[in-house]
């Protein structure tokens, strides 16, 4: 595995992490706007990384 993909493979757990940390944090009622912009900017940072890591090593 490169260094590359190890990185992104890090940065990927992280951003579970916080996925997963935003959740518990949200209330079930009256979500603020901020939460679910910070959601959605941190699936979409998750969707990239899934593809880079899906794309064959540059070797």
């Amino acid at each position: 595995m490169t260094d590359k993909k190890q990185e992104l493979r890090k940065e990927l757990e992280r951003i579970d992490a916080e996925i997963k940390d935003l959740n518990e944090r949200i209330p079930p009622h009256s979500v603020k706007p901020v939460f679910i912009q910070k959601l959605d900017d941190l699936e979409s940072r998750r969707e990239e990384i899934l593809g880079e890591l899906e794309m064959p090593d540059k070797s």
